[in-house]
């Protein structure tokens, strides 16, 4: 069984990646415009990515003797594409910091499998952050 700051850690980001593809979700469906359609692609390809993370941590919870807490938070997303994307590539950020502390603890508790997965999480969200920086120019 893992620890309680682990599993605790894995529900917080759990709740941060079903938030986030509620919102992209959200927001891929009010993105209009020609000019804005390469983010509206993007948006709508990083669904998909944020629920296959949400699903990896709710499978990891469970299978460390934990039970997935969800509490997404349901504030709506905003209007403007560019703010959009300004305030989702600081959430990535987050996102980064959040997987490398969870790889460091799941180090710490000897759960190697587990750590790399949190570091390569935490790449593909730095991946989204500087996909995001690149659309806003």
């Amino acid at each position: 069984m893992a620890s309680q700051e682990l599993i605790g850690g894995l529900n917080d980001q759990l709740n941060r990646e079903v938030t986030t593809f509620l919102r992209y979700m959200l927001q891929v469906a009010s993105i209009k415009g020609a000019q804005w359609h390469s983010v509206r692609d993007m948006y709508q390809s990083e669904v998909t990515d944020e629920v296959e993370h949400a699903q990896y941590l709710a499978d990891q919870i469970v299978m460390l003797g934990g039970k997935p807490d969800l509490h997404p938070d349901l504030t709506p997303p905003p209007s403007d594409v560019r703010e959009m994307l300004q305030r989702d590539s600081e959430e990535e950020r987050i996102d980064v910091r959040n997987y490398i502390e969870l790889a460091s603890l799941a180090e710490k508790e000897g759960l190697v499998a587990l750590k790399m997965q949190m570091e390569d999480q935490a790449a593909d969200e730095d991946a989204h952050g500087q996909e995001m920086q690149r659309l806003l120019g």
